[in-house]
């Protein structure tokens, strides 16, 4: 009887193939996230320097800028389940080779880049061959369904996964080396739920081959404003707000003084105003005006950002934290829903893989970002991202009247 309610709230979980992977993955994005957190606290203890951590970062993102395209081709010709395995298989191995340099204590940064670059390479594989097989999984009326499970499952591990190992680390039993010991066996835990999953037919579209294919969706996106204006909006986020959340180990020792354990708080706050932010979203049946409503929230992120950036109480940083996750997981989930339902369903996957494209910038504002903190200070560098977000995404938005009339 009590299983009903979750069933009814929760249809996608009763297709057994889209279950099997949705809580298989779980462990690997928890393990992903505490992964992000560690490294940027090592490499900070390391070098006391902001730019190993975009170093590291950019170590991460390479990948995703270069083959993002062709992962995306490879998932639709080829098993998506061995995908999966065999990209499993080379993050296991990468997590099993840092946690040796960490125990040894030779660990450096330049290690923990080339490490971050095949974990990346992994990563950017994974993620078109996942998008595609739940496609397959699971009927049309429970996709969006399926989908926001995966919004909530990833915006969870967000939120435990960086003071969890905040936690890990703060234990002087266990500290940083027992954290690497435990992502790896995370990792691990993956891998016997990909073993259950059918190996489902690809279904590959004949005709256009993966290049002229690709050119085609750009030459639809280049014939529609709107969808110009709805990815530069994208755009503006990533190169001026998400990099600050590389750079909470600065905030953490330098400003607030506060050390691991108010890291994970620092990051903890973030993750729970995201999944604030997108269950709001998706709770919502509709809007009048969607373009004003970006438009806002994306001034809110911006807003918000730099209050936190300039504040230098960890008790009031806690709570902006909290909003400028809400905002900043509205505002991109409802960029993406208008950039689906303003998509013809022929180009969803040619658009979207433009999408992803985007957000592999954002290890490159992570660098940027960094860079100006060693120089100007990290309040002045993310504070002044903040509000150059709020003014871009207003400015932009408003100056297209394709957008407005969204």
């Amino acid at each position: 009887m009590t299983n009903q309610p979750r069933l009814q709230a929760f249809p996608s979980l009763r297709e057994r193939d889209y279950r099997i992977l949705w809580t298989s993955m779980l462990p690997g994005t928890l393990a992903m996230q505490m992964n992000f957190f560690a490294n940027g606290y090592l490499a900070f203890e390391l070098t006391e320097a902001a730019s190993s951590i975009g170093l590291i970062s950019l170590g991460f993102g390479i990948p995703m800028i270069f083959l993002s395209l062709p992962a995306g081709v490879i998932a639709d010709r080829y098993s998506k389940r061995m995908i999966l395995l065999l990209s499993q298989a080379v993050t296991v191995a990468a997590s099993l080779v840092m946690a040796t340099l960490v125990l040894s204590g030779t660990v450096g940064v330049w290690q923990m880049a080339v490490i971050s670059f095949f974990q990346g390479t992994a990563f950017v594989f994974q993620v078109p061959a996942r998008q595609s097989l739940i496609t397959r999984m699971v009927q049309p009326a429970n996709m969006m369904n399926a989908i926001a499970l995966n919004s909530a499952g990833f915006n969870a591990c967000r939120v435990i996964g960086p003071p969890f190992a905040g936690w890990i680390i703060g234990l002087p039993w266990l500290d940083v080396k027992g954290a690497y010991i435990l992502m790896s066996l995370l990792y691990v835990l993956v891998i016997p739920g990909l073993m259950k999953i059918p190996d489902l037919p690809d279904g590959a579209r004949k005709g256009a081959k993966g290049w002229e294919s690709f050119v085609q969706g750009i030459s639809y996106i280049w014939g529609h404003p709107v969808l110009m204006v709805l990815l530069a909006l994208s755009l503006a986020p990533i190169i001026l707000g998400m990099p600050f959340q590389a750079l909470m180990p600065v905030f953490a020792k330098k400003i607030f003084a506060v050390g691991p354990a108010g890291l994970g708080m620092l990051m903890m706050a973030n993750g729970a105003g995201a999944i604030i932010g997108s269950i709001a979203i998706a709770s919502m049946k509709s809007l009048k005006r969607p373009g004003m409503v970006q438009l806002t929230l994306g001034a809110l992120f911006g807003a918000t950002l730099a209050v936190f950036a300039f504040s230098s109480s960890f008790y009031f940083a806690i709570p902006m934290l909290v909003l400028v996750g809400a905002s900043s997981a509205a505002y991109l989930a409802l960029n993406s829903t208008l950039i689906m339902g303003r998509s013809e369903q022929r180009y969803h996957g040619r658009v979207m893989s433009v999408y992803m494209l985007i957000f592999s910038s954002m290890p490159l504002g992570n660098m940027v970002m960094s860079l100006f903190t060693d120089s100007f200070g990290v309040q002045a560098a993310v504070g002044t991202g903040g509000i150059l977000l709020a003014a871009a995404v207003i400015a932009f938005g408003l100056s297209s009247r394709s957008y407005r009339e969204i």
